[in-house]
């Protein structure tokens, strides 16, 4: 197993692709840095701008407006996620340095393996999610092709030039391509770091409850001389302190995560709902064997995986910050000094308030908020309906 910082298991390759789109923080600023953000963050809100040009030409025809706004809520959301990465910069590096804070450094073997294992998981999900984006852009790519007219990519979208004459179609379609792809990338990039340290807090709560494993029973027994007594006794102790300590990190870890991504995924989950909706408006306007029926099916699919990846890790942090606490109670803690039982007592009661990932600091994110959200899209879009056949 190769030995990486934590910092590098669970964010190098989505550190990489942001370094890339110009929004990753970097130690030194210079001149062509600048500029190479600046011409990147500019396409998104260019991108944004001409979408929102197009909704305001074409509207009062419902299908038209529908067909182009589920990618201007999917840019808006993207456009405040570049904003807010960017702007918060200083707290990311806060979270870069933090994950190799001494207290979150593996100090054995099955340590490592479980880091090792949480980071492996949420680079396998982030891979697999750009990979499906990957095929979604190139399904539009292909569609846009092989039709009699000429066609963007993209085609619900104003562009500031006639497409019908060369070389002004080729230039078109490649920036608008190029313009597609960076914004997928920071789309996906930006989720996986906020779901990559919801894993990497799991994992520390996986190793504190094996932490909790090595504190033994001290019989009353004998045999046993009252100078190794309190040596079992001492040793009890000093886990547990360890135990807590390692607990209150994870939980001023987790805060700082919050705070950082609480806008950006508040915003998130308020565009996920609408995307939802109107691409199923979309889809139910379309023949269930039109090649655009199944682009519009690929991206859905996306917006679904990704809402459930948000919700799943959310919920697994919960859930595992309550099951140290029944960890912590199953201990022998019977046998144990006055000590032990107070700071036990203490703790437990530090860990009644199980920690929760929130959403703009009040959306708990959860399984059933995932169900919610969807029962939230589906009534919208069975509003959308209803006003399409009236």
């Amino acid at each position: 197993m190769t030995m990486r910082t934590n910092a590098k298991s669970f964010l190098f390759v989505p550190s990489k692709v942001l370094t890339l789109c110009g929004v990753w923080p970097v130690e030194k600023t210079s001149l062509f840095s600048v500029i190479y953000r600046s011409i990147m963050l500019s396409s998104q809100f260019c991108f944004l701008v001409f979408n929102g040009i197009y909704i305001g030409l074409m509207w009062g025809d419902l299908k038209a407006v529908s067909d182009a706004l589920y990618m201007f809520f999917t840019q808006s959301t993207c456009c405040s996620k570049a904003i807010g990465f960017y702007f918060n910069f200083l707290k990311i590096k806060r979270i870069v340095a933090s994950m190799d804070d001494v207290l979150f450094t593996a100090m054995s073997i099955e340590d490592q393996a479980t880091i090792f294992s949480h980071s492996r998981t949420v680079n396998k999900l982030y891979k697999g999610v750009l990979g499906f984006t990957g095929f979604t852009l190139v399904q539009w790519t292909v569609l846009s092709l092989i039709g009699s007219e000429r066609t963007l990519p993209f085609n619900e979208m104003w562009v500031p030039t006639d497409i019908s004459k060369s070389p002004n179609y080729e230039i078109t379609f490649v920036v608008e391509l190029w313009m597609m792809v960076i914004s997928a990338a920071l789309f996906m990039s930006v989720d996986t770091i906020t779901v990559a340290t919801m894993m990497f807090s799991c994992a520390q709560l996986d190793i504190i409850m094996k932490k909790t494993q090595q504190i033994q029973e001290i019989p009353l027994s004998p045999d046993l001389s009252s100078r190794n007594r309190s040596e079992l006794h001492e040793k009890n102790n000093g886990i547990l302190v360890d135990c807590i300590k390692h607990h209150q990190a994870i939980v001023r870890f987790s805060e700082l995560c919050e705070g950082t991504f609480q806008v950006h995924s508040f915003f998130h989950l308020g565009g996920i709902v609408f995307m939802i909706c109107v691409i199923g408006f979309r889809m139910a306007g379309e023949s269930p064997v039109s090649a655009q029926f199944w682009a519009a099916l690929s991206y859905l699919v996306i917006i679904l995986g990704q809402l459930y990846l948000y919700c799943w890790c959310a919920n697994e942090l919960t859930t595992k910050s309550e099951q140290l606490r029944d960890k912590l109670y199953l201990t022998p803690w019977y046998d144990q000094d006055m000590k032990f039982k107070r700071n036990l007592c203490i703790a437990m009661e530090c860990m009644a308030k199980s920690l929760t990932f929130r959403a703009g600091s009040y959306i708990p994110l959860s399984r059933a908020m995932f169900v919610s959200i969807l029962r939230s899209s589906y009534s919208y879009f069975a509003f959308l309906n209803q006003a399409n056949e009236q």
